[in-house]
């Protein structure tokens, strides 16, 4: 079912590795280490047995994909035919969710063109955010909620470190540019992972859920008791302040913090602004893609949804590009399919003996200096079936911890009655300070807040930070400020050994190796 992976991946924890390495032997260290020592330990080459399966998989795959783009070429729309599955043929057929990590994973892959819906066809005159630009009309910098569009695919900007990873600085996205032309103070988003967008989903959705219990509680007994009633917000060990509910049925949410005032956990999003895989998928089509989905078209017809963002067409071809059918409910379910059974990143230590000590004193300075208080290693997951489906449709259930490809989850107990997420982030926005702020807020978020961001996978994502400023982990640490002042303070106090000893500590987040040939 997995899609075939590049090379050997972990070449990033590799070249981390060794400069670490070089770092250390600086600072006196003089054990002798080779890279026979590296591939030897986690980075070991399968024997030629595995080796050979796995080859002759990637290269199957390969001739296979080459094939496909040449039919494209000789039958034009061929390649979007294994990535378009609508709403009514995906109820008509009853696929698994193995076919439909299949089909997401063509959608994920697949360059739009005009024809699909790529773009948009608006006139500047009419519509001054459009762009001036013949069909497709992209361009590389977005104006406001509208969006550029600026890209071709899904991949083309998640592919650090290998397949569904991060974007380098090159494929930052410009967000809020005052005319879709200039830069200048605009805002620089770089693209993260992927990986194990499902088991974060469910944790954010876990969360609200212990959230919104709480209110409903403390509401019921304000009513009751003819009193104010306060409630610490906490779950999962993460304190959202303190809510005070009003005996005539209203809330006091001036120490609330962390989460809107609807306490919804958004995981999606620099910001968290989003809650779900198929909010941000449906968003991320639009304003990268202008790619416009069949239910933002319902609302809009329907008058849920203004079209200021959209276009001044007619509400089933709003961007007014010719496509009334450009993503369908089938197939931002095959898309939510797809990212949610996407494998977990892994913890890869080091193995040469002086890295080991390293890596085990860089893990006891991460939580001694601060970093694990937002940065929380692991959150439990009790509820691992993942809803997801269209409007008016049958719902389709993923287990994130079970379905899709590995590695999953681990289990708490042999029961599995729970699972440990290693997020490394307790999905709460957090007041990081004018210094790493971002030139402008997003819609209520102000623009010194951001969600914490989970370092699971960090070593196969650099350049760094919300907009990719910042080129090593030491400089993404010395950047925080705010409400990890001194947690950065305390880290810079540090020895530059035990400085190195948290970087090759956060290196060892990384992703398991696989074979892709690209």
């Amino acid at each position: 079912m997995s899609k075939q992976r590049t090379t050997i991946l972990g070449g990033a924890v590799l070249v981390g590795s060794v400069v670490a390495l070089c770092g250390l032997q600086a600072l006196g260290q003089s054990e002798p280490w080779t890279v026979a020592d590296l591939l030897d330990g986690p980075l070991r080459v399968p024997d030629d047995v595995a080796l050979r399966g796995e080859l002759e998989e990637a290269l199957d795959f390969r001739i296979r994909e080459d094939h496909d783009l040449m039919l494209d070429a000789w039958e034009p729309g061929e390649l979007i035919t294994n990535a378009r599955i609508t709403q009514d043929l995906l109820e008509f057929r009853h696929y698994g969710n193995d076919a439909l990590f299949v089909f997401g994973d063509e959608l994920f892959e697949y360059a739009f063109r005009p024809e699909d819906g790529l773009g948009n066809n608006l006139n500047r005159d009419n519509v001054p955010f459009a762009g001036p630009l013949a069909r497709p009309n992209m361009r590389r910098a977005h104006v406001g909620a509208f969006g550029g569009p600026d890209a071709y695919s899904c991949a083309s900007c998640h592919f650090m470190g290998g397949p569904d990873g991060a974007g380098t600085a090159t494929q930052n996205a410009i967000f809020f540019s005052t005319d879709g032309d200039r830069t200048l103070n605009a805002e620089s988003r770089n693209p993260p992972h992927v990986l194990g967008l499902g088991p974060v989903e469910a944790l954010a959705r876990e969360m609200t859920r212990d959230l919104l219990a709480l209110r409903r509680q403390a509401s019921a007994d304000a009513v009751e008791q003819g009193e104010p009633v306060a409630v610490e917000l906490e779950t999962k060990g993460v304190s959202f302040g303190r809510l005070m509910a009003l005996p005539g049925g209203g809330f006091d949410l001036s120490e609330v913090e962390g989460v809107d005032a609807d306490l919804i956990i958004k995981p999606f999003g620099w910001k968290g602004h989003q809650p779900t895989i198929r909010a941000m998928a449906e968003e991320s089509f639009r304003i990268h893609m202008g790619l416009v989905s069949t239910d933002a078209q319902r609302r809009i017809r329907d008058g849920e949804l203004s079209a200021a963002a959209y276009g001044d067409g007619p509400w089933y071809d709003v961007d007014d590009d010719g496509l009334t059918l450009e993503i369908d409910d089938g197939m931002l379910t095959s898309m939510v399919a797809y990212l949610a059974q996407l494998e977990v990143p892994a913890m890869r230590p080091p193995h040469t003996p002086r890295l080991q000590r390293a890596f085990a004193q860089g893990q006891r300075l991460f939580d001694e200096v601060g970093c694990a208080g937002c940065h929380t290693p692991v959150l439990e997951l009790r509820d691992t079936v993942l809803e997801t489906g269209g409007h008016d449709t049958e719902p389709i259930f993923i287990d994130v911890a079970r379905e899709g490809e590995f590695p999953k989850p681990e289990p708490k107990d042999g029961f599995e009655t729970a699972f440990l997420v290693h997020l490394y982030s307790d999905l709460k926005r957090h007041d990081m300070g004018p210094e790493l702020a971002s030139s402008v807020g997003q819609g209520d978020i102000p623009a010194t807040h951001f969600l914490t961001r989970s370092l699971w996978g960090l070593a196969e994502t650099s350049p760094y930070l919300h907009d990719g400023r910042a080129p090593t982990l030491d400089a993404a640490i010395v950047a925080h400020g705010g409400e990890a002042l001194e947690s950065r303070r305390s880290y810079q106090a540090l020895s530059l050994e035990e400085r190195g000893a948290v970087q090759v500590f956060l290196l060892s987040l990384s992703r398991t190796p696989a074979v892709f040939i690209p």
